[in-house]
């Protein structure tokens, strides 16, 4: 993949949380300005309206803080997995050692071993 290309996809990435999260601080503004009217309205007759829309408006709040949490709780999971997933892929097995007939350690597996790696690098 390319950097363009990566860079392309960061930055719909990017934009989509600042979406997301734009969308919940609109609610949230919504919420104050909603809590704010029912202190403003607390001695008149319209108090159980502004209430009602507090209430409404906090119905909308909730779920939406839980719903953006749990976006960006996946988005850094998937990060995590893919980075995990990358490390996995670049893993080199150990080198093997071996017993010779008098039970020394017989490295010479590992010496060719890292004669074969040369190889194909070079």
């Amino acid at each position: 993949m390319s950097d363009q290309e990566l860079y392309a996809i960061a930055q719909e990435r990017i934009t989509r949380r600042n979406r997301r999260w734009t969308l919940w601080a609109v609610n949230l503004a919504a919420l104050i300005i909603s809590v704010a009217a029912v202190v403003l309205l607390i001695d008149s007759p319209y108090q159980m309206i502004g209430i009602a829309v507090m209430l409404g408006v906090a119905g909308i709040f909730v779920p939406h803080t839980i719903i953006a949490a749990m976006a960006n709780s996946r988005d850094e999971d998937i990060e995590s997995e893919v980075a995990k997933l990358r490390a996995a892929l670049s893993y080199e097995k150990p080198k093997r050692l071996q017993l010779s007939d008098d039970d020394a350690v017989d490295d010479s597996l590992a010496w060719e071993y890292e004669e074969d790696q040369r190889r194909r690098k070079g």
